[in-house]
């Protein structure tokens, strides 16, 4: 979390934090995992900055996209082909306690994955994200 960076505001003299969406990812699903990071590399000029596996699929982020695909068989991917966007939080644990109250369905509540942890939620607005604090923070 941060405090406003005005050091002379009000919020700032309470030490107030807010809880940050760091960045928003777009997730792209595929079942031609290879190509589709080519191919996002080759759109974006950008190389892969992050690989992982986990839950029978695997990943790469390409700059703003994170791409999909099975290792296991297609059904690793059915939860995440709902997910409509990756919201990359700063408070975890802040995020969770609101929408665990706020949200219309809990798809995945708070776990370990390899690239940090998450929840995925389907929000009352009906779109489904994923709330993810990376290892790093």
């Amino acid at each position: 979390m941060r405090t406003t960076d005005d050091p002379h505001s009000f919020v700032a003299k309470l030490k107030i934090k807010f809880m940050e969406i760091k960045i928003v990812l777009l997730p792209i699903v595929t079942n031609d995992f290879e190509d589709t990071v080519a191919f996002y590399r080759k759109i974006t000029g950008k190389d892969v900055s992050l690989s992982a596996a986990h839950d029978g699929y695997q990943l790469s982020l390409v700059d703003h996209f994170v791409i999909l695909g099975a290792v296991d068989g297609p059904e690793a991917l059915e939860i995440p082909s709902l997910v409509n966007a990756i919201f990359v939080v700063d408070d975890l644990e802040a995020f969770w306690k609101i929408l665990e109250k706020e949200s219309k369905r809990i798809i995945i509540p708070v776990n370990r994955v390899s690239t940090g942890i998450r929840f995925i939620v389907e929000q009352k607005d009906g779109k489904v994200i994923e709330y993810l604090q990376l290892n790093d923070n």
